[in-house]
């Protein structure tokens, strides 16, 4: 599979990336998974640069890609475990409404730039700073917008953070919560 530069995968019976495909797939630049219940780990894709992944209820690991730049991650709850990405530069995260926090494994990994989709909860404790206990999952990212629809309008509410040099906007009321 020497030519192979997308693949996209959906809907389906998998439970993990057949042996081999990765170290086939040398030329391999963007891998989509969306909605595979049961797949639990995608691993080892040094040539991939673009990673989408959606709707996998039961994944709790990504690693070993070297060359990712750009992850989105959609509906995965369970996902536990970033690693080895470490020319990561955008990371596109949707955390589920009914989750009230960020998910740890942010604090694993160094993107330039987090686009983050979450709930009004979490928006509000990203806005308390350095007194909540979501600032070390994500003060270290250089550049974060984060988002939350409020009252059925998307995007309504939102929180802009620059590390360097520091830097925080919000048009967040603290007490909605």
């Amino acid at each position: 599979m020497p030519v192979l530069e997308e693949l996209f995968i959906q809907s389906c019976k998998l439970r993990c990336i057949p042996p081999g495909l990765a170290s086939h797939a040398r030329f391999l630049k963007k891998l989509t998974i969306y909605n595979v219940q049961g797949f639990q780990s995608v691993e080892d894709f040094a040539s991939v640069v673009e990673l989408n992944l959606g709707g996998l209820p039961d994944l709790t690991r990504i690693s070993n890609f070297p060359k990712l730049q750009k992850l989105e991650i959609y509906c995965c709850r369970k996902l536990e475990s970033l690693q080895e990405m470490d020319a990561l530069w955008r990371l596109e995260l949707t955390v589920q409404y009914s989750e009230r926090q960020l998910p740890l494994f942010l604090q694993t990994v160094k993107p330039s730039h987090l686009l983050l989709d979450c709930w009004s909860f979490i928006l509000i404790s990203m806005a308390l700073g350095k007194s909540s206990s979501e600032w070390a999952k994500f003060s270290h990212i250089q550049h974060v917008e984060a988002y939350a629809n409020v009252d059925g309008t998307e995007k309504s509410h939102h929180l802009f953070y620059t590390r360097e040099p520091y830097n925080v906007e919000t048009n967040i009321d603290l007490q909605m919560g």
